[in-house]
């Protein structure tokens, strides 16, 4: 499966606001942005059709969303204020 556009754009960008302490939570968020914007939701079942799938079935997708929103390690200060400024 060839990356989306979208996403690769977006990766790039927000490398240079964002700085993660694990680059795999900085792709996952670039890759959720990219599924919010295609999907025009902010309901995350309307995001699965826009995440690369990795063989994963719906619920597996739900729980990666629902990792990443509580993940203690992915915090306001570094994901969100760069993103929102």
């Amino acid at each position: 499966m060839a990356t989306p556009q979208l996403y690769s754009q977006l990766w790039k960008q927000l490398g240079q606001w964002i700085i993660p302490r694990d680059l795999r939570h900085l792709k996952n968020c670039a890759e959720i942005v990219a599924a919010i914007l295609e999907s025009e939701s902010a309901c995350l079942a309307h995001w699965v059709p826009y995440l690369s799938h990795r063989d994963c079935q719906a619920r597996s997708q739900m729980e990666r969303l629902s990792y990443f929103m509580h993940n203690p390690s992915i915090s306001d200060e570094v994901f969100y204020a760069p993103l929102l400024r």
